[in-house]
C-alpha cells in the first residue's frame, strides 16, 4: 500500500457544520431559505444590492480574492470592485474536491473553481433575469444584465440586483446555466487590478496578528529547542513577579507566559528556566542526517516508483553519474505564527490555509468537538505551506484553556525559524548513458530523505484521527505512507524527456525533524537535481542546452512551447560580455514554466542581472496576477538557491532570524520578464510552478560563467 499527500488528505477530511447552501461545489442546487435573500454557499445578493462572496481559498498574497471574485463576477455581468468578500467559515460546502478538506493548497484553486464559479454567477444572472421578466412582462430575450442592473433593450426597464433579490430567491435555481463565450469576456483575461491591494494599503485589512480584540491576554511559549524535545520541568520563579504577567502555565510545547501585552510576555519568558531531555534519534546534528542519506544511497530497500523503456544490452559510450543534495528549508513568513482563542465562546482568529483541521486542533486544546469552533480566517501574511499545519492553534488553545480568558499567542520570529515543520533534506545520486552519437539511452535516478508523508500523519493524528486508534496503528499507517511518498519524488517520476531507458526509486530516511509542505513540495528539490544533470548531459555530448533539451521534447508539447518562448524571451545564447545564462524547464501543478537566469560574476559570488520567465498555465484569469506569482516565485527560488539553509547541532537549529537565514535583499533581486503563453485551455496553477526551475537554471548560468558544477544548495563557489 502507498498513500500519497492526496490520498492522505482525501482519507483524513473533517466534515463542518450545517450552512444552508445555495450553490454546490459541482453543480448547482435549488434554493433551501425563503426570504428576501439569495442563499448561496459561495454568493448571495441583499435587497440593498450588496454582492456577497465566500472566499474559501485563503488570500495569502497569491492573488485569490482577485481571481474567485472574477470568476463569478464575469458571469454575474457585475463590476468586481464592488463586490464585498468575505473570508468563508468552515462547512462543508467549502469542501475541495481534490483534497477533501477545506485546504489551501496544490496551487489549486483557479483550476479547481474555473467552471463552478462561473456557474455560481451565471446561476444568479439566470434568477435575476427571470425575475426581471416576470416583473416587466418582457421575455428574457429583451433583457440583459451589464455592471448590476438589469435592462432592458429598449430602455423602459432597468433594475439593480438588489431590487430583484427577494424576487430571484424564490425561482429554481438552473442546474446547467449557459457560461459566456471566451469572446464576450470582460474580465477573464483582461482584469488587472488586485482587489485585496486596497485594504492593505491603507491599513484595514485584517491578518490574524491583528486580532484587535478588547480584554485579550497575549501568550509567549518557551519550547524545548531541540526537535522532539520533551520538557521535564521549569523555573520561573523570577518570571513571576515581572511587571504585567498574568499566569504561567504548563502546555505540551512547553511553559506559557501569559502577560498583558506582548513585550512583557517576551521579558518573561526569557526569565523562564526550562528543564529538557531530547529524543532517541542519534541524528541530531545535520553531519549525521547527511551521512544517513549518503548510507541510505548506498544500501537497498529503494521503492520503485517509476521503470519503463528498454534497458540498455551493452555498455554505454559514455557513462555519467552525479550526487546532488538539498538541505532543510525554512517557511520566512513575513507573519510569524499566531493565533487568538477565546475558550468561552470557542472562537478561534487566525490566518490558516486549513481551516478545517484548524477547528479540529482548537478542540483538541479546549477539549470539546470539533463543531463547536468557529473559526474566524483572516488574511496570512504569506503561507507557503507553513500555515497548513495548525500547531500554533493548539498551543494558543491550550493557553486559553488553562487560564480561562481569550488568549492571543504569538511567535517571535526566532520561533518560527527555530520550531518550523521544515522542507525535507534530500540527496539523489544519478547516472545516464549516451550512445555513440550522443544519445541519451538511459536514466536512473536514487532519492534518500524523510518523508513528509510520515512526518504529516504523526504531526495532524492527534488532533485528526479518532481516539480510540491505537499509537502503533497510527505509527503503521505513517510509515505507509513514507515507504512510497509522492511528495519526496514528484518531479523525478514525471521526467518529460524521452530517454531510451527510465529509472526512478525512493528511500525513506526517518529523522527526527519536523517536516512541512513547503512551496512547490518535492518539485522544489527534484527540478533542481533533474535539470542541473540534464544541463550536465547537454554538455557531455557538445549539444547547446537548449537545443539538447528541445531533441528530448515532443514538438507539440508545452514543454517545448515555453522553452522555446523563453529562449526568444532571453535572447538565448547572445548574452552581454560577461554575461552568463542558464535554462530550465519544469512542470508542476498541471503548469509548464521554463526559466532563463542570466548572471555576472562578482569573485567567486554570482551576481543576478536577468531573469526570464514563460508559463503555460492554461486560460491566464488575471494576468498581471500570473506574473506577480511568476516574479515571487522565482525570487522564492533564488534565494533557496543563493542563502536558504536550515543547520541543527545537537537537536538544535542553529538559525533565528533574518542576518543567518536571510533572504534576497531588493537590490539583489534581478530584473525579472515574464512570458505567458496564449491558451484556451482550462487555468492551471500559479502560485508554486515558477519556484522550481529557478535553482537549476542559475546553477547552469554559474557552470557556464565559472565551469563548476556545483551539486548541493545553496551554492557555494570553491
Amino acid at each position: 500500500m502507498s498513500l500519497s499527500r492526496r490520498e492522505f488528505i482525501r482519507n483524513f477530511s473533517i466534515a463542518g457544520g450545517g450552512l444552508t447552501l445555495g450553490f454546490t461545489l459541482n453543480a448547482i442546487a435549488g434554493p433551501t431559505a425563503a426570504g428576501d435573500l439569495q442563499p448561496n454557499a459561495f454568493l448571495r445578493i441583499t435587497p440593498q444590492g450588496e454582492i456577497i462572496v465566500q472566499i474559501h481559498k485563503v488570500e495569502m498574497g497569491q492573488g485569490t480574492v482577485t481571481g474567485l471574485v472574477t470568476l463569478i463576477a464575469e458571469e454575474l455581468e457585475a463590476d468586481p470592485a464592488s463586490v464585498r468578500y468575505e473570508m468563508a467559515p468552515v462547512d462543508d460546502a467549502f469542501t475541495d474536491p481534490e483534497y477533501r478538506m477545506q485546504i489551501t493548497g496544490g496551487s489549486n484553486a483557479i483550476r479547481v473553481y474555473y467552471r463552478p464559479l462561473r456557474e455560481t454567477g451565471a446561476a444568479a444572472r439566470a434568477m435575476l433575469l427571470a425575475a426581471a421578466s416576470a416583473r416587466s412582462g418582457l421575455p428574457t430575450a429583451q433583457l440583459q444584465a451589464e455592471r448590476g442592473r438589469i435592462t432592458s433593450a429598449d430602455g423602459r426597464f432597468a433594475y439593480n440586483y438588489g431590487e430583484l433579490a427577494a424576487e430571484a430567491g424564490k425561482l429554481p435555481v438552473p442546474e446547467n446555466p449557459p457560461l459566456k463565450a471566451a469572446a464576450d469576456f470582460r474580465l477573464i483575461g483582461k482584469l488587472d487590478q488586485r482587489l485585496d491591494t486596497p485594504p492593505k494599503v491603507n491599513g484595514s485589512a485584517r491578518f490574524g496578528i491583528d486580532a484587535p480584540l478588547p480584554e485579550t491576554l497575549v501568550a509567549v511559549v518557551v519550547r524545548p529547542p531541540v526537535a522532539r524535545g520533551a520538557m521535564t520541568g521549569y523555573d520561573d520563579s523570577k518570571a513571576r513577579d515581572l511587571p504585567g504577567v498574568h499566569s504561567i502555565v504548563a502546555i505540551d510545547a512547553g511553559v506559557a507566559v501569559v502577560a498583558s501585552n506582548y513585550w512583557r510576555a517576551r521579558k518573561a519568558a526569557e526569565a523562564v528556566t526550562l528543564q529538557w531531555e531530547a529524543g532517541d534519534s542519534a541524528l541530531t546534528d545535520s553531519d549525521a542526517i547527511d551521512a544517513a542519506l549518503t548510507d541510505a544511497l548506498n544500501g537497498d530497500s529503494f521503492a520503485t516508483i517509476r521503470d519503463d523503456g528498454e534497458a540498455p544490452e551493452a555498455a554505454p559510450a559514455q557513462a555519467l553519474d552525479a550526487e546532488y543534495s538539498v538541505p532543510f528549508l525554512a517557511h520566512a513568513t513575513m507573519e510569524p505564527m499566531n493565533a487568538t482563542v477565546d475558550p468561552i465562546s470557542r472562537e478561534v482568529w487566525v490566518g490558516t490555509q486549513a481551516p478545517d483541521i484548524t477547528s479540529s486542533f482548537a478542540a483538541l486544546g479546549l477539549g470539546v468537538e470539533a463543531d463547536e469552533i468557529t473559526v474566524h480566517n483572516q488574511f496570512l501574511g504569506g503561507g507557503f505551506g507553513r500555515r497548513s499545519m495548525p500547531d500554533h492553534v493548539l498551543e494558543a488553545a491550550q493557553v486559553a484553556a488553562a487560564v480561562g480568558k481569550r488568549v492571543k499567542l504569538v511567535w517571535s520570529r526566532e520561533d518560527d525559524t527555530q520550531h518550523d515543520f521544515y522542507r525535507p533534506p534530500m540527496k539523489s545520486r544519478l547516472s545516464a548513458g549516451l550512445d555513440q552519437s550522443g544519445q541519451v539511452v538511459s536514466w536512473r535516478h536514487r532519492l534518500a530523505g524523510p518523508s513528509l508523508m510520515q512526518s504529516t500523519v504523526d504531526a495532524m493524528a492527534p488532533a485528526i484521527m479518532p481516539g480510540w486508534i491505537p499509537d502503533f496503528l497510527i505509527d503503521f499507517g505513517a510509515g505507509l505512507a513514507g515507504r512510497k511518498d509522492n511528495s519526496s519524488v514528484e518531479g523525478a517520476d514525471e521526467l518529460p524527456y524521452a530517454f531510451g531507458h527510465i529509472q526512478v526509486a525512493y528511500r525513506n530516511v526517518e529523522t527526527p525533524v519536523p517536516l512541512g509542505f513547503w512551496r512547490s513540495v518535492g518539485h522544489s528539490h527534484t527540478a533542481f537535481v533533474v535539470e542541473s544533470f540534464v544541463d550536465e548531459l547537454a554538455h557531455a555530448a557538445g549539444v547547446d542546452p537548449v537545443a539538447f533539451r528541445r531533441r528530448y521534447l515532443a514538438a507539440d508539447s508545452r514543454h517545448r512551447q515555453v522553452l522555446d518562448r523563453v529562449a526568444e524571451l532571453s535572447n538565448w545564447g547572445n548574452a552581454p560580455a560577461g554575461h552568463y545564462q542558464g535554462v530550465a524547464v519544469h512542470e508542476s501543478f498541471h503548469t509548464l514554466v521554463a526559466e532563463v537566469v542570466e548572471i555576472s560574476m562578482q569573485g567567486n559570488t554570482p551576481k543576478l542581472e536577468r531573469a526570464f520567465c514563460a508559463v503555460h498555465c492554461g486560460r491566464a484569469v488575471n494576468p498581471d496576477v500570473v506574473r506577480q506569482q511568476m516574479e515571487g516565485g522565482m525570487v522564492f527560488g533564488l534565494c533557496a538557491a543563493l542563502k536558504g539553509e536550515i543547520t541543527l547541532r545537537d537537536g538544535a537549529v542553529q538559525q533565528g532570524n533574518f542576518h543567518d537565514y536571510p533572504l534576497l535583499r531588493i537590490n539583489e533581486v534581478p530584473e525579472i520578464e515574464v512570458a505567458i503563453i496564449d491558451s484556451d485551455a482550462a487555468p492551471t496553477g500559479v502560485g508554486e510552478p515558477a519556484t522550481p526551475p529557478a535553482a537549476p537554471a542559475l546553477g547552469n548560468a554559474i557552470f557556464a560563467a565559472t565551469g563548476q558544477r556545483l551539486r548541493q544548495l545553496p551554492f557555494k563557489l570553491s
